[in-house]
């Protein structure tokens, strides 16, 4: 009797299964293995560590990372890709908030949430926004598509219900922003939450009060040019800044 489990003959010009499906499978597995690992590590110590130490952690072999990620920019790409998903579901949650101040508050905040508890996000804002220029498109239209016509809209309706002060304009707020993940990061070795206090100074600031109860603005805003100058001339601008490689 021919036992079940007999391998039957495959006829000649006809394909078996496909025995690499399992390996693919796998392979997504530690992908993934590598990227949860990653988002902690680099969470407690920022883009400076190597792909030894997220293999080491993922109880991985450093081959096996090396395979799926060939250097640290690889990984630090895909995570980077992570973030802007992140920033996706920010815009969306705010966009549906029924004042538009309301969801601005939620914006800022969240954006700044999500920085104070990983540093790599902290350093992948500070160090790598010319990689929005230098990445694929669909990761680019994410802030060019979503969230730029987003924030312009929340401030517009905002300044039309009477809650953000007349005189701010959507660079000032993309100015402040990137302030506050400075803030973010100059205080969180003493105190990770204290930046909750800052980003309150800036948003009564940004509150619209009657005529004469705020200091002018001046001079002239930033347009989006000029802020997209000071974004690629900037020292954490571009993401050959110096960091120990891998």
């Amino acid at each position: 009797m021919t036992n079940a489990k007999t391998e039957v003959a495959t006829p000649a010009g006809v394909p078996g299964p496909p025995a690499s499906r399992p390996l693919r499978r796998d392979a997504e597995r530690n992908r993934q293995l590598i990227l949860d690992t990653a988002k902690t590590v680099f969470a407690h110590r920022g883009l400076e560590a190597s792909l030894d130490e997220v293999a080491h952690e993922a109880g991985l072999g450093v081959g096996t990372v090396y395979r799926r990620f060939p250097n640290r920019d690889a990984l630090i790409d895909a995570l980077f890709a992570d973030m802007l998903t992140s920033i996706e579901r920010i815009v969306a949650e705010s966009m549906s908030l029924p004042r538009a101040w309301d969801g601005l508050v939620h914006f800022m905040t969240a954006m700044l949430e999500s920085q104070g508890r990983d540093k790599a996000l902290r350093d992948l804002m500070l160090s790598r926004q010319k990689y929005l220029e230098e990445c694929e498109l669909d990761k680019e239209e994410v802030v060019r598509e979503t969230v730029e016509p987003a924030l312009y809209e929340m401030i517009d309706r905002a300044k039309i219900e009477g809650d953000l002060r007349p005189d701010v304009v959507a660079t000032d707020v993309g100015v402040l922003l990137i302030s506050a993940v400075g803030v973010v990061d100059f205080t969180a070795p003493a105190d990770p939450e204290v930046w909750r206090r800052h980003l309150a100074v800036m948003l009564d600031g940004l509150r619209a009060r009657a005529a004469g109860d705020t200091f002018s603005l001046a001079p002239e805003p930033l347009d989006d040019e000029q802020l997209e100058v000071c974004m690629t001339g900037w020292k954490y601008g571009t993401r050959d800044t110096p960091r120990r490689r891998s």
